[in-house]
């Protein structure tokens, strides 16, 4: 019965959830049995269209019992893909909503899946196709109720099964039965397929899905190793997946899906056999699209033979990619990990977020078998584990580990959990702990003379921009047996995935947000492995990506390969091949290797948990990639950890999920192990449904890059030499003898968890400073000074009045007795300098910082800057004749003073978030436009020059109110709450602690 109303837009009401794909063309599904008669009339009246269904069946989750006992499901994931077992024996594998699963029994088990329908009325007849997996016979049955009339089937055979009901009661229950033929010795398969159920001259599809396990237990259960009926499933599925086929979003066509692994895989065959490597399957390979046009041209392309052929297509496709040398590594290493309670740069890699679960495990026989087998299993509390990292010689393996077994309730009850270092042999023997301590020690890779450079929390402070704790963690130092671990880093904030270039230096990606943007600038460096010469390697004046993580070098290569990533969100995102030769900033560098993963946070919005969009920032985003159709099919997917085998050819870790971002965590079995290419192919070669699998490196010897010797020796005092070539040679251009003397500022990280508690100056996030003092710089732009070493620099260019021409927004640091050069002042890298006359500063001693004026260091407004306010403005500007209605005393009020509060708004501060405006615009991002900041661009320093009144300073004040000025009109030079109320005070502090 139907009745039909007029069309409007469609949208269901039937008591149960539906899906767009679900939903009837046009228009209502009302049940009567849900819903009166009068209902359905009061939407006529309304014009409404809908139809009224009487008796429309509705599938249940499938109940899977293996042996009689309930079977055990996976977790839930994007790629949708459900397993299922009970202990070692049989295992089943169903696929989305399908109507079909494979069964790998194991003798003598029986294994029965119940599909419960409702809405089933008179008569009614189950159908399903049955295949024969493997080489060994399997029964099957299908039935209603028992008893069961099995039917065996010989290896590859295929089979119609049938079973009627002649009576069923507005419900019924399908039952598929499999197991191995009798005295079977091993595990017989089979794949169910078009379940379906007849009834009245038509049927409907019967999809075959179970409910998926409790994806919030940690840690997860640990799955058997598939069996290899479910292996092969997988990797079919994940080809599905791969081409959409059956997907929810931007579905496509046998046709389609064809003709794109066709494209992919020629690009492929071209490239191997361009490298001389033979391949057994090529002329079979070239056949497949005459017969696709065949297929095409006869209109049997979307049927079985499409399905078939798109089959054969992919698995030539995976012997193809699988015979190319570079993907024969042999065995692979890599950990399973569930990601970190809070998913952002910050807090992915801190013991106080870590999730239970995991290990670091070897997969012996990628490409051929999942099998897989732990490292060292049991040797170490219930933990979870990061970036294992396979020695030179192919004989040891570090990784990090952190005993934590239950799932923090927050960022603040697991203080006391940290990451510490742990290396063990090839084999997983002799498992030994290197770093200890409360520190969270991770990302550890090897030196060329055996030391150790990892990423650590020894360094001190807290980031600046958000809700805390995030510890600051940077780049640290340790011999081959763990001892004297030790910062080699000095940046105020995080830094993090060192990497060893073929050249011996370390290349890593440091945040360097000194009073710019908080979310961009996290990019890539380059370093000795004994902390000196610290340089920029690429992007820290690109906005998209917002960042880049996980940079390695390519074999036999000057380029690196990395992740281009989100600020907000886990490292995940598009991999990316580098070529600094053709640029170190913007696009030109850049090659999209997974051009179908679009840039997280710049091109794509990061979402919450709940797939809400929350952060998106595209501002340096000018022109949109070409579209692709994965962009629509999987938004947001994501890869990370990319090992390269060459510039065309890597390993990596992929996900079909959407990244996750701050505040929430990703799914525990976010990443599988896949072989990728440049040209699009991409194949399975590992996934843990329960767990991520990540971090993928062949556990195999390699060449070791030359040692680079120390160029920094020990020095009883602490210091180290700067050169600087030519302070004119600078982006942008500075005029030609402008500039008499450096002001060498120090930045202070910040001691206090949470972003402006407290502040230290109206500027929002504002690092600490304190002011070391000038050195002068020669006729010709060059400059040769001493300067602190283990500290955190930044200098400013000065006029003949002693302000700021251009500031450093950024650091630098020193190794004691390192000596550091520098070609100018923020130089352009790609070109060579030109030949010119030895420098003049470097013919003589290098000079002593001359100390700034007093207040200066520490910093401190109430000593640097009243003192000269009360001697010539207060007179005017007090309580009592507040001429202008300004008033310029040192009283306290509110976090400040009445002065500072007047005062500190007419000097243009670097604030990244606290002007309204394109931050690029109110803020100069990202490059720093000359006179932008401080006194040259204040209102109040026009003022004075212009002459106010009688108002004459004398050079040591107007030294000291150019220098508060220039010093981002700060106010504290502490973040110290006792001692800030010190300073509001007028009162001289010691300085900070944490320098």
């Amino acid at each position: 019965m139907k009745a039909v109303i007029p069309d409007v837009p469609p949208f269901v009401v039937d008591g149960c959830r539906r899906t767009g794909a679900d939903r009837p063309a046009g228009g209502l599904i009302v049940k009567p049995a849900l819903f009166p008669l009068r209902f359905v009339v009061a939407l006529a009246v309304f014009g409404l269209r809908c139809e009224v269904v009487v008796g429309a069946p509705e599938v249940g989750q499938a109940q899977v019992r293996i042996a009689g006992t309930q079977a055990v499901a996976s977790s839930p994931s994007a790629f949708g893909f459900l397993f299922l077992f009970c202990d070692a024996g049989s295992q089943v594998a169903m696929m989305g909503r399908t109507p079909g699963c494979v069964v790998s029994a194991v003798a003598p088990e029986t294994v029965e899946i119940a599909i419960p329908v409702t809405g089933v009325d008179g008569p009614a007849t189950v159908i399903a196709e049955a295949v024969a997996l493997g080489p060994l016979p399997v029964e099957v049955a299908v039935s209603f109720v028992d008893p069961v009339a099995w039917k065996t089937l010989a290896p590859a055979e295929k089979a119609e099964l049938r079973a009627t009901v002649q009576a069923a009661s507005h419900g019924l229950m399908v039952r598929l039965h499999t197991r191995a033929s009798a005295g079977s010795p091993d595990v017989a398969a089979v794949q169910w397929r078009r379940l379906r159920l007849a009834q009245g001259g038509t049927s409907i599809d019967i999809p075959v899905a179970a409910s998926p396990g409790d994806s919030n237990r940690f840690p997860p259960p640990l799955l058997p190793p598939y069996h290899s009926a479910i292996e092969e499933a997988m990797i079919a599925w994940d080809w599905r997946m791969q081409d959409g086929l059956g997907t929810e979003r931007a579905p496509s066509t046998y046709a389609a899906a064809i003709a794109k692994v066709l494209d992919r895989g020629d690009a492929l065959v071209r490239d191997l056999q361009a490298a001389g490597v033979r391949l057994d399957d090529a002329a079979r390979w070239q056949a497949l699209r005459q017969r696709l046009e065949r297929l095409a041209g006869a209109g049997t392309i979307e049927g079985p033979e499409g399905e078939a052929l798109w089959r054969e297509a992919h698995v030539l496709r995976r012997r193809i990619a699988l015979a190319n040398p570079l993907a024969q590594t042999g065995p692979l290493v890599f950990v399973k990990q569930a990601p970190s309670l809070f998913s952002h740069q910050l807090t992915q890699y801190n013991g106080n977020c870590a999730r239970p679960g995991g290990g670091v495990f070897v997969l012996d026989e990628p490409g051929r078998s999942m099998r897989c087998r732990q490292l060292a299993a049991g040797k170490l509390p219930v933990g979870t584990y990061q970036f294992p990292e396979v020695s030179y010689d192919g004989r040891r393996i570090l990784f990090a580990y952190c005993h934590v077994e239950t799932v923090p309730p927050d960022r603040e009850r697991h203080l006391g959990k940290f990451f510490h270092l742990y290396e063990m042999e090839a084999d997983g023997s002799n498992l030994r702990q290197l770093t200890d301590g409360p520190y969270d020690d991770f990302a550890a890779r090897y030196l060329p003379d055996g030391k150790i450079v990892f990423v650590s929390t020894r360094r001190g402070g807290f980031h600046r921009c958000g809700q805390g704790p995030c510890p600051v963690h940077t780049l640290a130092l340790c011999n081959a047996d763990g001892s004297d671990p030790h910062p080699i880093s000095f940046h105020e904030t995080h830094e993090w995935d060192p990497s060893v270039l073929h050249d011996g230096r370390v290349i890593y990606t440091r945040w360097d947000y000194v009073d710019r943007n908080a979310v961009f600038y996290q990019q890539l460096w380059s370093v000795r492995p004994d902390g000196t010469d610290v340089r920029i390697f690429y992007g820290n004046n690109t906005l998209n990506p917002v960042g880049v993580w996980e940079a390695r070098a390519v074999p036999g290569s000057h380029r690196v390969m990395a992740t281009a990533a989100a600020h907000h969100a886990m490292t995940a995102g598009s991999i990316i091949l580098l070529d600094v030769t053709k640029g170190v900033d913007g696009p030109e560098p850049i090659t999209r290797l997974t051009p179908d993963a679009l840039f997280p946070e710049s091109e794509m919005p990061v979402i919450r948990g709940d797939g809400r969009p929350i952060w998106h920032n595209p501002v340096g985003v000018h022109q949109r990639p070409a579209p692709m159709p994965e962009h629509d099919r999987w938004p947001g997917h994501c890869y990370k950890s990319p090992y390269p085998l060459s510039e065309t050819y890597f390993l990596a870790a992929y996900s079909f999920d959407r990244l996750v971002g701050e505040p929430d965590p990703g799914r525990a079995n976010l990443f599988g192990i896949y072989l990728i290419d440049r040209f699009g192919n991409k194949e399975l070669l590992y996934r843990d449904l329960n767990l991520g699998s990540l971090w993928p490196q062949p556990l195999r010897a390699r060449p070791t890059p030359p040692v680079l010797p120390t160029v920094a020796h020990a020095s009883e005092s602490k210091e180290g030499m700067f050169v600087l070539q030519d302070v004119y040679r600078s982006w942008p251009e500075l005029p030609k003898g402008c500039i008499k003397r450096l002001r060498v500022v120090q930045v202070l990280p910040k001691s206090t968890w949470h972003a402006n508690q407290p502040t230290v100056g109206l500027a929002n996030i504002s690092p600490g400073r304190q002011v070391l003092g000038t050195v002068p710089v020669e006729a010709d732009g060059s400059a040769y000074f001493r300067a602190p070493a283990g500290v955190a620099l930044a200098f400013q260019a000065l006029d003949e009045r002693g302000e700021a021409v251009q500031m450093m927004r950024s650091v630098t640091y020193l190794q004691p007795g390192e000596t550091t050069s520098c070609v100018g002042c923020h130089e352009p890298r790609s070109a060579a300098p030109a030949p010119r006359p030895a420098a003049l500063a470097i013919a003589r001693e290098p000079s002593a910082i001359t100390p700034g004026p007093d207040g200066s260091n520490p910093f401190s407004y109430p000593i640097l800057v009243q003192p000269v306010l009360d001697r010539r403005c207060v007179s005017c500007h007090s309580p009592e004749k507040p001429e202008g209605k300004v008033i310029l005393t040192g009283q306290p009020q509110g976090r400040y003073t009445v002065s500072y509060n007047a005062l500190a708004p007419r000097v243009p501060y670097s604030d990244w978030a606290g002007k309204p405006g394109d931050f690029r615009l109110v803020n100069s991002e990202p490059v720093t436009r000359p006179g932008f900041f401080g006194a040259r661009g204040s209102s109040l320093m026009k003022l004075i020059r212009q002459g106010h009144y009688d108002v004459q300073l004398t050079p040591e004040e107007n030294e000291r109110l150019v220098t508060w000025m220039d010093t981002n009109a700060l106010f504290y030079g502490t973040f110290d709450p006792a001692d800030q109320a010190r300073q509001q005070r007028g009162e001289r502090i010691a300085g900070p602690k944490l320098q």
